[in-house]
């Protein structure tokens, strides 16, 4: 073997730790589970309900990527599915199936208003957007008077296909592949990294940053709405009225440990799919080790204290724009 052989595969190891930490973070986390919980870890039960966890974690955060990106952030999400599920119950006796189009549509009208206030009146984007799912939860509320309504005829949503791989999984899929199509084959994703990078350098070199960030806001508005059809099912088939910030929460610790930091610039919904998955298994271990949930929701805490710092490794927070 050659010296310049012999060099290449620890540089190889050494730019995926370095580039991709949650990387290494997931195959120590599936090593550990596995020798503690043996017998429970690896069952096609527990991998079952990984991959739920999954599809939960990846479709509430793919929208809301696009926004970090450009080093703001969007908390909207599950006010979408939790008034958009309201006004489907409201629908669906009169439109039928077709309602389903409620989602998205509510989606990207939210996106575009709240870009547009955040882009025009300059109302930073993490008060705004935690004002605008509050108001959501509010609507939602007195929509169904406080109480869960469930909206049966939607079953099929989540009607099995392939054994132990929830059909929303396969869904997924597809809505994955499309976010990553824009970030990484069009000009969209070309001007979102750009102005995450350097929003002032981005300006100079003639392109609209407001305009790109109501875009950016639009499509998490939509990515959050046509994950909420799917969501809408496979978290129960019923309008919430409760909420927690458990719900918040988790995607973002997603987007942020996947390696897309709160200043921008890096990162993506590619990124975002190994920080969903890490932390899916990182719940379904805490889940196993049978902990009370006090103490489940304080390591989920610290792990987004940790996965902050980690997303930040190579970087400084430039500007963040959260405040």
């Amino acid at each position: 073997m050659s010296t310049a052989s012999r060099e290449r595969k620890p540089n190889f190891f050494y730019n995926i730790a370095k580039n991709y930490p949650v990387v290494v973070i997931f195959i120590v986390l599936v090593i550990l589970f596995s020798i503690l919980y043996h017998e429970r870890f690896l069952s096609p039960a527990n991998l079952t309900a990984t991959l739920r966890q999954f599809v939960t974690l990846i479709l509430f955060s793919i929208g809301p990527t696009f926004v970090m990106l450009l080093g703001s952030m969007d908390q909207s999400f599950i006010g979408i599915w939790m008034l958009g599920s309201a006004l489907l119950w409201i629908l669906t006796p009169i439109l039928g199936p077709i309602s389903l189009l409620v989602f998205p549509l509510f989606g990207i009208a939210s996106g575009l208003l709240i870009g547009l206030i955040h882009v025009k009146l300059r109302v930073p984007s993490f008060i705004l957007t935690l004002s605008v799912l509050i108001v959501y939860w509010g609507l939602t509320v007195i929509i169904v008077q406080g109480n869960p309504r469930i909206v049966p005829g939607y079953e099929f949503l989540t009607a099995d296909f392939i054994p132990f791989i929830p059909t929303p999984f396969l869904y997924s899929i597809v809505i994955i592949l499309l976010a990553v199509f824009i970030v990484k084959r069009t000009k969209l994703g070309t001007y979102f990294y750009a102005i995450g990078s350097n929003e002032e350098g981005a300006r100079l070199a003639g392109i609209d940053v407001g305009k790109y960030k109501i875009v950016a806001f639009t499509l998490s508005g939509f990515f959050s709405g046509i994950g909420s059809i799917v969501l809408f099912q496979h978290l129960g088939g019923t309008v919430p009225v409760s909420f927690s910030m458990n719900n918040v929460v988790r995607p973002l610790i997603a987007i942020i440990l996947g390696g897309t930091p709160l200043s921008g610039g890096r990162g993506g919904p590619q990124r975002t799919i190994l920080g969903a998955l890490t932390f899916s298994v990182i719940y379904r271990g805490l889940y196993l080790s049978a902990l009370d949930a006090e103490v489940i929701d304080l390591i989920v805490g610290l792990i987004l204290i940790v996965s902050i710092v980690i997303s930040s490794r190579g970087g400084e927070l430039r500007g963040v724009e959260i405040a």
